[in-house]
């Protein structure tokens, strides 16, 4: 998990927000990182759609058309929800809707890399890193909020590509589960996802 820069090293120099700077060219490496995250994302919101045009009934283009003329990502996630609410078994609502929390936390990760912005330090400490920062944490040049700027490793990127592809097989497992594959006989995929740690701590007690 990212670190704030006040923990990890609060007497850094920093460039961050420097319009021409080639911040992400300085640490490529971590650059086409940050990129294959961002893209593992996207294979999420792949995952939703499908989900989706299952959920209304197949490969509706119409469906399609609706789900993908909604701009905001919690219009997606309602749309989602309604439809899930058509399915007959109680159980998988519960479970594509604890999945479906675990695509929201998830999101916040890809919102951060997409719409923050970047830099980097010269500090010996953190030439294998790089710096972000909500814009709103920057509006005080001259009073940084250093526990606002992230330090980023390699390690958090491969973190939310990995929770991004987990994320990704849960969804082919539920397009198993909904379309009756007989992957899932005496329900041994249903249960298998009800057993992962992430789903396990989303789902409703009282399921």
């Amino acid at each position: 998990m990212p670190q704030p820069l006040s923990r990890v090293q609060p007497d850094a120099g920093i460039i961050i927000a420097n319009a021409g700077t080639p911040c992400l060219s300085l640490r490529p490496h971590l650059a086409i990182l940050a990129m294959e995250a961002i893209n593992s994302w996207s294979n999420v919101e792949s995952f939703l759609l499908h989900l989706y045009v299952q959920l209304c009934g197949g490969d509706s283009s119409l469906a399609s058309k609706i789900y993908l003329s909604l701009e905001i990502q919690t219009a997606k996630t309602q749309a989602i929800m309604a439809a899930v609410s058509s399915l007959a078994n109680q159980d998988y609502q519960n479970l594509i809707r604890a999945i479906i929390k675990i695509a929201g936390t998830n999101k916040k990760s890809r919102d951060k890399l997409a719409h923050h912005v970047w830099g980097y330090s010269t500090h010996e400490n953190l030439s294998d890193a790089l710096l972000l920062a909500d814009p709103k944490a920057l509006l005080d040049g001259r009073n940084v909020d250093r526990g606002e700027i992230f330090v980023y490793r390699e390690n958090d990127f491969r973190s939310i590509i990995a929770a991004n592809d987990r994320l990704c097989g849960y969804g082919l497992k539920i397009r198993f589960i909904l379309s009756g594959h007989v992957a899932n006989r005496d329900g041994h995929i249903y249960v298998e996802l009800c057993n992962e740690n992430e789903i396990r701590e989303r789902l409703d007690p009282r399921a």
